[in-house]
């Protein structure tokens, strides 16, 4: 589990940096709250890391509804660099710094 921290962290920093500048935290707040949920949802999380399963695939099945491009483009990037599985650790870490 702690693994899963170590490379959600900086993942978790950047989307909250995103959120801050655009004075949207309750907004990537639901956005990664529902990414989250699909990702650990056991009939999508083996999809996830499928070679077959196109980023821009995966960004459509795990973006809420009405996503800006800014919360795409973080999907995407998680995406390109395999850390589509870490949703549900960002997301939570995501709270923790809105918290303080």
């Amino acid at each position: 589990m702690s693994q899963e921290i170590t490379l959600a962290r900086p993942y978790a920093r950047a989307a909250f940096g995103i959120a801050r500048d655009r004075g949207d935290l309750a907004g990537w707040s639901k956005a990664l709250a529902f990414s989250a949920r699909v990702a650990a949802d056991p009939q999508v999380a083996p999809l996830l890391g499928h070679p077959s399963l196109a980023d821009a695939d995966a960004v459509e099945l795990l973006a809420v509804e009405g996503a800006d491009a800014g919360q795409r483009d973080f999907l995407a990037l998680l995406a390109a660099n395999g850390r589509l599985a870490q949703l549900p650790e960002i997301a939570g870490l995501y709270e923790d710094l809105r918290a303080e």
